[in-house]
């Protein structure tokens, strides 16, 4: 039998630690182990196995007790035990999941795949009950036993612990049980590795910072790169190295300091600063960061335009356009700066791609819209492919808040050599911007524009269908019903269609001739027919006529007993604590 070590912990209320569930990383049987099983064994298995993976708790429950009984000497009993205890567990019923976990320790202590994870489910169960103290000695159980502590889920048991330290002030001892996760679990537990990696790497760069230890630490654990690899030899030329440190430097949670920390910033860059001193002379992103670490102790803007004037004048070669447009972002905030380095540009010998960076980086890091306009003006727009430009349209359509996205986005979609597929992108852009959910993007001159290119676009033939939905979505948020009424027909795309009418109905007032487009929905459409049962309930609901409402909702949970709505209409009924009962009440 195994020896548990205790100590004792704080209280519940002193700690109040998030705690990590590893709701995800469910134990399974490997294929070895069920060409081991007979075939009766087996199937039987498989059943309850995939009951549980349909998420039927209480079915898996029962299956996985039925082997355990029919099968007592079967090889995949402590499997069995320890899916049975899941269920109950995933049924919220923990202290019944505890109870038969700890079968699995009492039983089959040796058979470490299983009776690690029982440890671990233990200590997660009462941490979903909130008993975090229980929950820190199960997991500490776990990760003192050196062969428990190998298996997956004892990553996970280990950065509870340390999270739970971390809570208590015990930073360098967090950091031993993060550094171990992060080093051991890289392949078996990728997570929870690279959860254990971001702490390391928080305390070793801000909260105590020591570029010797992170970067032993680097080492050992191959690098800080989602897939291990070897890491440079020395780290004053590991550019990677230096990539991922820096990232972290810029991080807000790193990077973020109050008005009264003045000093813990000043030395926090002061320190970094001095580790980069001397290092990769010839990497500018390197040496720009080094600058921008100087600068905000310093806080001497003319001296930290000296540094990169010079970086740049050191290392530049005529014709290297992308490194002009990398000093403008460099220089954002400064707008005589910015002048300075754009005059060094020559559009006519310019590519593409350096004007694409250009425009980016002046309509997003300079905000200066304008400049960003002007600079996309001297793309040739002849050479880049209809998909190019695509790229270019979802680049500015994802910077919405900025001003000038607006445009540029419209602008490029003139630009596709399909004149039709250009005008239709556009269409569905301003759709976009006019959708009720987003109201907080929408400008007055979005609807007017996209009801004139739906016009338009509803005489090409190959895009009449799309845009007289999308027409007809427009006239509808933009309350002319009785217009988009008229679209919708002209579009012929029901169900959807049909749908959308009836909401025009029933904002017009005309209850009974919206009911009537719902039932057309329910009666030939079958897919949409739980949609629009349900869609009826709500129409009387929202008409204030009760007793329809309610005997619709039965109506969805006699119709539709197995749709997303009839739980919708459980749950309405719940909420009036009404009885679920059909029967004579229930719309047919």
């Amino acid at each position: 039998m195994r020896l548990l070590i205790l100590p004792l912990f704080l209280s519940l209320a002193a700690i109040g630690l998030p705690l990590a569930t590893a709701h995800g990383r469910e134990t399974a049987l490997t294929p070895d182990e069920r060409s081991k099983l007979d075939t009766f064994e087996g199937v039987t298995i498989d059943k309850a196995d995939k009951v549980f993976a349909g998420k039927d708790y209480r079915r898996s429950l029962a299956e996985y007790d039925a082997f355990i009984v029919q099968f007592p000497e079967s090889k995949a009993i402590p499997y069995a035990i320890l899916q049975k205890g899941r269920s109950l567990q995933l049924l919220d019923k923990r202290f019944e999941a505890i109870k038969v976990y700890q079968e699995v320790l009492d039983f089959f202590p040796d058979d470490v795949k299983y009776a690690a994870a029982a440890q671990y489910r233990i200590g997660q169960s009462h941490a979903e009950n909130g008993d975090v103290e229980k929950a820190m000695k199960a997991w500490l159980a776990l990760a003192d036993d050196a062969d428990y502590a190998k298996e997956p889920l004892g990553a996970d048991a280990l950065n509870a612990l340390a999270d739970n330290l971390l809570k208590q002030g015990k930073a360098d001892e967090a950091v031993k049980r993060y550094e171990q996760v992060g080093v051991d679990f890289r392949a078996s537990n990728p997570e929870a590795a690279r959860a254990a990696i971001e702490r390391v790497a928080a305390h070793h760069i801000k909260t105590k910072p020591d570029a010797e230890k992170l970067r032993a630490f680097y080492v050992a654990a191959k690098t800080f790169e989602h897939n291990p690899q070897t890491p440079g030899e020395d780290a004053a030329t590991d550019a990677l190295y230096w990539r991922r440190i820096r990232e972290w430097i810029k991080d807000p949670a790193n990077s973020k300091f109050t008005d009264v920390q003045k000093d813990e910033r000043d030395a926090f860059y002061r320190y970094w600063a001095g580790k980069m001193q001397g290092m990769m002379p010839t990497d500018d992103g390197f040496q720009i960061d080094l600058c921008e670490y100087m600068r905000a102790y310093e806080r001497d803007d003319v001296a930290w335009a000296k540094r990169l004037d010079k970086q740049f004048a050191d290392r530049h070669k005529d014709g290297d356009y992308a490194r002009v447009v990398r000093w403008i972002n460099a220089f954002a905030t400064k707008k005589d700066k910015v002048e300075e380095y754009y005059q060094k540009l020559d559009f006519a010998k310019m590519p593409n791609a350096d004007i694409q960076n250009l425009v980016y980086t002046l309509l997003e890091t300079s905000r200066d819209p304008d400049r960003a306009k002007a600079a996309f003006d001297k793309l040739r727009s002849a050479e880049l492919p209809d998909d190019a430009k695509m790229s270019m349209f979802n680049w500015f359509r994802d910077r919405w808040p900025l001003p000038g996205s607006r445009d540029l986005a419209l602008r490029t979609c003139e630009l596709f050599a399909n004149a039709d597929a250009g005008r239709m992108q556009a269409l569905r852009y301003l759709h976009w911007r006019c959708h009720p959910h987003h109201g907080h993007i929408r400008m007055e001159k979005d609807f007017p524009e996209g009801l004139a290119l739906a016009a338009d676009m509803q005489k090409v033939p190959a895009h009449a269908k799309e845009a007289f939905s999308l027409g007809g979505n427009l006239l509808q948020w933009s309350g002319k019903y009785e217009d988009a009424i008229k679209v919708y027909q002209q579009a012929d795309n029901p169900p959807q269609t049909l749908l959308w009418t009836s909401e025009c109905l029933a904002k017009l007032g005309k209850l009974d001739p919206a009911v009537a487009q719902l039932r057309e929905v329910e009666n030939f459409f079958a897919d949409a027919a739980p949609d629009a049962a349900l869609r009826t309930a709500y129409l009387y609901r929202d008409a204030g006529i009760k007793e329809k409402y309610v005997r619709s909702l039965r109506g969805v949970l006699k119709k539709y007993p197995k749709s997303g709505q009839s739980s919708e209409a459980h749950q309405r009924l719940e909420e009036m604590g009404l009885p679920i009962g059909g029967g004579v009440d229930a719309e047919e």
